[in-house]
């Protein structure tokens, strides 16, 4: 079944590592029958912690359809490039979400309402007869 993915990879950030290690994915991806790409370059960015022993990477973002049963094949050879750090692959879902506004109460009616129901547990503890033996 052809699905549409959404892939997030993370490459080494020198240049010359970068461009060879993004032209490997899009062969391993076209090998793999994948088509309908759509890049999008998120730049260079500082790691929160080092990854092979690498400070900085480069994101790529790389949207496209291909069949499902190849997917684990695909991520099997995607391990194997050298100068990609980590790679996530995730099924896309084309859905509309609806926001809606949610109203902010203050604290005034949240302290009131707070008040109300320790009352009603006050009564309801007090109108409860216990007997121990």
């Amino acid at each position: 079944m052809i699905k549409k993915y959404e892939a997030c990879f993370l490459f080494k950030s020198e240049e010359l590592e970068y461009k060879a290690a993004l032209e490997e994915v899009k062969k391993q991806l076209t090998v793999f029958n994948a088509s309908d790409f759509a890049e999008n370059s998120l730049g260079e960015r500082a790691l929160e912690y080092p990854i092979r022993k690498q400070l900085r990477g480069r994101y790529e973002i790389i949207e496209f359809k291909m069949d499902s049963e190849n997917l684990k094949e695909l991520e099997i050879q995607l391990k194997l490039i050298k100068n990609l750090l980590r790679h996530m692959i995730l099924v896309k879902i084309n859905k509309k979400v609806s926001v809606k506004k949610v109203k902010r109460r203050n604290f005034r009616e949240f302290k009131d309402n707070r008040d109300i129901k320790e009352k009603e547990s006050s009564e309801f503890n007090s109108n409860v007869d216990v007997k121990v033996d």
